[in-house]
């Protein structure tokens, strides 16, 4: 399956999924740079959890926790 290189890019793709609806595999979306633009991007993992690249490597990541609630933009289903 080809998706665009940039997590922007990415976002334009697949269909809209509501945080309540995610599904493991979906792609979540978050604006860690300029406030509402899209810059960085997960993969959702199950039960409120993305997994993630940060600083540290690959992390399983709590969606609730203050700095990811807050820069959540959406997310997206991507089918083959």
């Amino acid at each position: 399956m080809k998706i665009p290189r940039t997590s922007a890019d990415q976002y334009k793709t697949g269909k809209a999924v509501k945080q309540k609806d995610l599904k493991a595999g979906d792609l979540v979306f978050y604006a860690t740079g300029k406030k509402g633009q899209v810059s960085f991007v997960g993969i959702y993992y199950g039960n409120g959890t993305f997994v993630g690249t940060t600083t540290k490597g690959v992390k399983v990541v709590k969606m609730s926790d203050k700095y990811w609630k807050e820069k959540y933009i959406g997310a997206k289903r991507v089918i083959k």
